[in-house]
């Protein structure tokens, strides 16, 4: 192994023992405030009608992920059969949640996709628009329900204000990647600011993406499916809580229409290991804000991260059978 090989590796041993520290240090913090025995009280009335129903929901906006990336994928000329690409996205869900990164699953699929295809830069820019489309349809809907609650007269903490700069930064960071003058632009400053580590890869996305440029209309309809999407995603959170036993009202539900998604913001953040430890801290202190108790709030989103986990299991027989 070469020298740049060898700190490579050191530098990814560290950055995965910091974030396990991180996710420690959380998990310690939220137990040194509520007793796993509250955590656990909190699961043992189960409605499994209402879990299953949670399990085909989440299923259901899963697949409607995977045809996003799909449609644009096609669009950018992958022209890879739409089965091979719905395999390589359950797959990659499996690798989100049972790899120790929160990338591990997007890195899966630009490689090998993008290695079949011949095209990983394609496959890249792709993920990443889909990403970007994905976070920006979330934010616009709690931006939508927020309003609605508001004029319903539903109390929201103001820290779910933060999902407005947020909406409108990945409205910007679009525009620069889709537009040509203002990826042009962004690339000159680049370099005449002497930040040619950034110009060149920014030159290399932009010029990718320039095949998307005309596309405007389509681009709307993917991002109003999009939105769609997000919805099924939330709605697999307000039915996990009903599983446990929770009784929501409608006004509950409308706040978590709004909460869960800065809770999502939040575990982008690449911290700790797949979000775990920054999950149950910040659940613990932001669904309180829908009447639920700190360790209802917790035990919900424990459930729910689990339904998930269930359900990427698909992908991993999928790898199985790939690989027979």
């Amino acid at each position: 192994m070469t020298g740049l090989g060898r700190s490579v590796d050191r530098r990814g041993l560290l950055v995965f023992a910091g974030k396990l520290a991180v996710s420690a240090g959380l998990i310690w913090f939220v137990l040194s405030r509520l007793s796993l025995h509250e955590i656990q009280a909190a699961m043992t009335r189960p409605r499994w009608e209402f879990l299953a129903a949670a399990l085909g929901v989440y299923g259901l906006s899963a697949l409607g992920g995977a045809l996003q990336w799909a449609w644009i994928l096609q669009a950018g000329g992958i022209a890879s059969p739409r089965r091979r690409i719905l395999r390589v996205y359950f797959i990659g869900l499996f690798f989100n949640n049972f790899l120790p990164a929160n990338i591990g699953g997007d890195a899966w699929k630009i490689v090998d996709l993008g290695g079949q295809e011949g095209r990983r830069l394609g496959v890249f820019c792709a993920t990443l628009l889909d990403r970007l489309i994905g976070l920006g349809a979330l934010s616009l809907f709690a931006v939508l329900v927020q309003g609605a609650a508001t004029a319903a007269s539903i109390p929201l903490p103001a820290v779910t204000l933060v999902m407005v700069p947020v909406l409108l930064a990945l409205a910007v960071i679009l525009m620069v990647l889709l537009s040509r003058r203002l990826g042009f632009g962004t690339t000159a400053l680049l370099e005449r600011t002497h930040l040619q580590v950034l110009a060149r890869p920014m030159a290399r996305i932009t010029g990718e993406l320039a095949l998307y440029r005309p596309r405007v209309r389509w681009l709307q309809r993917i991002f109003m499916f999009s939105v769609g999407v997000q919805l099924l995603r939330m709605a697999t959170h307000v039915l996990v809580a009903l599983g446990l036993g929770f009784a929501l009202t409608w006004e509950q539900a409308v706040q978590l229409m709004v909460l869960i998604p800065v809770l999502a913001v939040g575990l982008t953040l690449p911290v700790t290991i797949n979000g775990i430890g920054l999950r149950e801290s910040i659940s613990a202190e932001l669904l309180v804000w829908a009447g639920l108790a700190p360790s209802e709030a917790v035990a919900m989103e424990v459930a729910a991260y689990l339904v998930m986990v269930v359900f990427s299991l698909t992908g991993g027989l999928l790898l199985l059978t790939r690989r027979r």
